[in-house]
């Protein structure tokens, strides 16, 4: 499995080739590429565990941003399980993983099993290796590693080739929401009267924030041309109007805004109808929301994601990975690595055509029912593929989504919370002192 998704993606590279040649462009021209990692297991799940990172694989994949499809040209596999060499170490040997005989892995247990900086670095070795080398000019990651500088410099040291790092938008704005639901504001901003509900409002503020400065870069880029020069100084205009925006005033809306105007305001779809228009945002407040929001709109942010490219398609591979190594289950120490290479093979030829090609390279027939089969798997493959990127599909799950928090915003104008809590029996009194009285002390 591991030859044959090695010669795929090979020639996945040099189909690559190819289409820059169409373009006009020479076939050893640098290419976008983006770059994930994935763990086994979740590095915030380590607490009272062991004192490394909790996680014992990881998988670092590349994806081309040349052609539609976006295909996984590279793959490394990290790993520390080793059964030979527990099994040795219990019945008393000294034994070093790896290195002996029949060990599975590839790092020591006391390496950092987070460099995303080897991975990088590794996979950028894979791709200027071998048939079809490729070399990138621009790597889109989520800026939670650091694998861009393991790659930018492999490349400019082996490839002679200068990367510039991209960031991807959906992480940064997950980060914007983490700081304003983190952010101080004043007691007072929100027209409710308990902390629970003010709590509430001040996460969809955040939601809503977040969504609202992607809505008005992404207007803006179209009205701009992405002239980078002309977004950069249209955003710095735009925050001061935003946070206007949610506190009643639309005066400089017209003139600032790209997605609130007179004949078609903007909507707030993720704030609770009591709060709409109606923050009290006082001067503590706006610099606050200035200084968070302005970092999102910086000339630094903006060149970085002036492509508007992202890691979707690289963090998708990782569904395929958990299909073929679930989490819920025991880690597999010696498959693993096989296991994410028929992923990735399924993942760069869809399912049907991906089982006909893995038959045919240990010499196995496809008889004429299981033809008619793989290409009802491989045309509904296609099918659900090409309408989840379209338009109409992409605007209804908006939709939806803006359905379900105007249903929520009639429940006690949004604000109602649910009553689970951790540990509730620890801090209720009333519950701890009734448990008292049904012990029997005699």
């Amino acid at each position: 499995m591991e030859k044959e998704n090695g010669r795929d993606m090979s020639e996945k590279r040099g189909y690559i080739k190819d289409i820059l040649q169409l373009r006009g462009e020479a076939r050893d021209s640098p290419i976008h590429a983006e770059y994930d990692r994935q763990y086994n297991n979740s590095l915030r799940n380590g607490r009272k565990r062991t004192p490394f990172a909790p996680a014992t694989q990881s998988r670092d994949v590349i994806v081309e941003n040349v052609s539609p499809n976006k295909y996984v040209i590279a793959y490394h596999h990290t790993n520390k399980l080793c059964a030979v060499g527990d099994a040795q170490r219990l019945r008393g040997e000294k034994t070093s993983c790896p290195g002996h005989e029949g060990c599975t892995a590839t790092i020591q247990q006391d390496d950092n099993i987070g460099d995303e900086e080897r991975g990088g670095a590794t996979c950028a070795q894979q791709l200027l290796e071998g048939e079809n080398p490729v070399t990138g000019d621009f790597l889109t990651t989520d800026a939670d590693g650091k694998a861009h500088r393991g790659f930018c410099r492999v490349m400019q040291t082996l490839g002679s080739v200068k990367t510039e790092n991209l960031l991807d938008e959906t992480h940064l704005n997950r980060s914007l929401c983490r700081a304003l639901t983190n952010a101080k504001l004043s007691s007072n901003i929100f027209p409710v009267t308990t902390a629970a509900k003010k709590q509430k409002v001040h996460k969809r503020l955040a939601e809503d924030l977040s969504y609202r400065v992607q809505a008005e870069l992404n207007v803006c880029r179209v009205t701009k041309r992405h002239i980078h020069a002309e977004v950069a100084k249209a955003m710095d205009q735009c925050i001061n109007c935003i946070i206007r925006c949610y506190a009643g005033d639309h005066s400089k809306c017209p003139q600032q805004s790209f997605v609130c105007k007179r004949s078609k305001p903007y909507r707030f779809p993720f704030l609770p109808q009591i709060a709409k228009g109606s923050l009290r945002i006082t001067s503590s407040d706006r610099e606050t929301l200035t200084r968070l929001l302005s970092v999102r709109t910086s000339h630094t942010v903006l060149r970085a994601t002036r492509f508007v490219t992202s890691t979707q398609k690289a963090e998708s591979v990782n569904s395929a990975f958990n299909m073929t190594n679930p989490k819920a289950c025991a880690s597999f120490s010696r498959n693993s690595r096989f296991r994410d290479h028929s992923a990735i093979h399924t993942v760069n030829n869809g399912p049907g055509e991906s089982i006909a090609r893995k038959m045919h390279a240990v010499g196995l027939k496809v008889s004429k029912g299981s033809v008619y089969t793989l290409k009802q798997l491989q045309s509904k493959h296609v099918y659900d593929k090409v309408r989840r990127r379209s338009a109409a599909y992409k605007t209804r799950r908006s939709r939806l989504r803006e359905r379900r928090y105007r249903l929520h915003s009639r429940v006690n104008g949004g604000t109602s919370t649910s009553s689970y809590r951790t540990d509730q029996a620890l801090h209720d009194h009333r519950y701890a002192y009734r448990q008292h009285e049904e012990v029997d002390l005699d």
